[in-house]
């Protein structure tokens, strides 16, 4: 996956925890916390790539020990993109289906 910071600087990352509300990205350049950025995401189900706006709730750079990354809150999604995101945590085992 990839994400945006600002207008036109993209990096990419791994999405770990990903839900409904938000996300663990890890990444060698973790934006800084209070950061808003976009996560362009693929999903199964929507045609172009999600693009989620969030905001880095906080920042991990331990690096040598562990991942370096930043959690996010996702702030904005419409009904389409919160159906594609469903569909992608359905698929890829993020999330049950409801009994």
């Amino acid at each position: 996956m990839t994400f945006r910071v600002g207008v036109a600087l993209t990096r990419r990352g791994r999405t770990f925890d990903l839900s409904m509300a938000g996300a663990f990205i890890e990444t060698a350049s973790p934006p800084m916390a209070g950061a808003e950025v976009v996560l362009i995401l693929e999903s199964p189900s929507a045609w172009d790539p999600l693009q989620i706006p969030c905001e880095v709730r906080w920042v991990d750079e331990r690096g040598v020990d562990g991942p370096r990354g930043f959690g996010v809150r996702f702030t904005a999604l419409s009904d389409a993109e919160g159906a594609a995101l469903r569909e992608l945590l359905l698929r890829t085992g993020f999330l049950e289906e409801p009994i």
